[in-house]
């Protein structure tokens, strides 16, 4: 049984339960800090994408950043770390150690759908050590109410977390239900029924969001070693997305709600914000690439060019790369503000494709059109060619036959871009493709969500990953061997680089993954690093 209340939590409360202990006459400062409850955001071990080099396999966790700055301005009542054990090949054993010896009063947690196993086995583990757990991103909060009967997770946080971990931080002081029912934008278990209180309200001015804690994080060891994201940062320019993409779950995750029902809704930092980052992260962390997490980087006609102005006045050299959309990319290029961003050092660029054809691109709600993907491509290979492109494709929808795979794998090297990308639909928990009854609450069924060709997912149809494996291997056309020759070719040695390394790894890929996949049923894709029980 699910059920919603509603409430507030006052200013005046939260100054209450947030303001620190005044220390006693004789008691050392570091002694007061020591005794601070702590609050550890973990990012667990977990596998690596098979098109990843483990140089650049893990960003910087933003969101994670993001809101321990927030509890260290607004809680100074509490310790703040994070714990993230890729970046740092930190794998099973060491991590247990590492709790023990922190002995965190709460454990918060976030991840996709593809590392649930590792969550769960991190909140069992945190669950053990005596600690609350809280669950939350764009992966959980969809599932609250299966997660929350695994009685692993304590509560699960819907949206965008910044203002609701201060106020969830102090309420969990309370260590009672009814503390956490003003407390809006979550849910939680009380004499067991699930409680979903009320929607928190968007942050409408990003600019006001104190600056990520990077110093929480081994800044030094992302992109360590990596040719193409030396000194790799993750940063964001806005949140949300004004499209409604069914397959998407990031604009649902920081979309608008109008009643019961999310709508997209984008908001923007501004120029003189983001150039603040930045400074930041180059002066103080070294940071040279920047990876924008942003569903659209190029939403805002101005915002990416002003940027890339700043950046040029300031004589701050940094490469950049980021998700586009094809119809702002052709926008931007009529108003030269395309010419401005990659002056300003955007070197790499994701645009989602999607289909080869307007009917398909309709039914999953996309609204931009083959004409502007070819033109947006035509426009970067063209006048841009120091940008590295790749384009992604979903296949699988209702309906979809080989021909229709057959059909996207044409269309990829029809496309002037460097590299592809083919996608299956996968029925992510908050889309209408998910269905309750896919909840694996051991989490190993979701370790197939990894976006990656495979006939164990679920949904998937065996004869549309042969077509895939079979088009791969047998479909040499003159224009795929011009594709060919253009990547490998071409005049960028950082794009010929990288063109170079992802053939590799997609015809490994192809000729490993996907085969041991459709002949033997082992599950594909993902692969485990050797320390990741270490």
């Amino acid at each position: 049984m699910v059920s919603r209340v509603h409430g507030t939590f006052t200013r005046k409360r939260l100054a209450a339960r947030a303001r620190p202990a005044t220390p006693e006459a004789g008691v050392l400062p570091n002694f007061e800090i020591r005794m601070k409850e702590l609050l550890l955001f973990v990012r667990p071990p977990r596998p690596l994408w098979p098109f990843n080099g483990p140089a650049s396999s893990f960003w910087p966790p933003l969101a994670f950043a993001s809101m321990a700055a927030m509890l260290r301005q607004h809680c100074p009542d509490w310790r703040v770390e994070i714990l993230d054990a890729p970046v740092l090949e930190m794998g099973w054993r060491t991590l247990e150690a590492e709790l023990r010896a922190r002995r965190p009063a709460v454990v918060a947690m976030g991840e996709e759908a593809v590392s649930c196993a590792e969550c769960l086995r991190l909140a069992r583990l945190a669950k053990s050590l005596g600690a609350k757990v809280i669950a939350g991103g764009c992966f959980f909060g969809h599932v609250a109410p299966q997660v929350l009967q695994t009685g692993l997770v304590d509560v699960v946080a819907h949206g965008e977390g910044e203002n609701t971990i201060v106020e969830l931080a102090a309420a969990l002081r309370e260590n009672s239900p009814d503390a956490l029912a003003p407390v809006a934008g979550i849910s939680f278990r009380r004499d067991g029924e699930v409680i979903h209180t009320r929607h928190r309200p968007l942050i409408k001015n990003l600019d006001e969001l104190p600056m990520p804690a990077w110093d929480l994080l081994p800044m030094h060891r992302y992109g360590a070693g990596s040719q193409n994201h030396p000194g790799l940062a993750a940063i964001e320019a806005s949140r949300g997305c004004f499209d409604a993409c069914d397959f998407c779950v990031l604009w649902r995750q920081m979309g608008n709600f109008v009643g019961e029902q999310t709508r997209p809704f984008v908001r923007f930092k501004s120029a003189a914000r983001l150039l603040e980052e930045i400074k930041i992260q180059t002066r103080n962390f070294g940071r040279q690439h920047f990876g924008w997490v942003d569903p659209s980087y190029n939403a805002h006609p101005q915002l990416p060019a002003e940027l890339a102005d700043a950046l040029l006045r300031e004589n701050i050299s940094v490469s950049m790369s980021a998700w586009v959309r094809a119809d702002c990319l052709v926008r931007d290029a009529q108003s030269g503000a395309i010419a401005r961003q990659v002056r300003g050092g955007l070197k790499e660029v994701y645009i989602g494709v999607e289909r080869p054809d307007g009917d398909g691109l309709k039914t999953i709600h996309k609204t931009t059109t083959i004409p502007e993907v070819r033109a947006a491509f035509r426009i970067l290979a063209q006048e841009f060619p120091e940008v590295f492109t790749v384009g992604s494709f979903i296949y699988g929808l209702p309906g979809d036959t080989p021909e229709t795979v057959r059909a996207i794998f044409r269309l990829s090297h029809e496309l002037e871009l460097n590299q592809a990308f083919f996608i299956p639909l996968t029925p992510l928990p908050g889309t209408p493709f998910w269905r309750d009854e896919l909840w694996d609450a051991t989490g190993e069924s979701f370790r197939d969500y990894n976006f990656l060709p495979s006939s164990t997912r679920p949904g998937a149809r065996r004869e549309l990953e042969w077509a895939l494996l079979m088009a791969f291997a047998t479909h040499w056309t003159p224009a795929r061997l011009r594709s060919l020759w253009r990547s490998v070719a071409h005049r960028s040695p950082r794009c010929r680089r990288m063109s170079l390394r992802l053939l590799g790894r997609s015809t490994w890929f192809a000729a490993h993954g996907m085969v041991s996949n459709l002949i033997a049923g082992k599950r594909a894709g993902m692969i485990f690093p050797r320390w990741y029980e270490s």
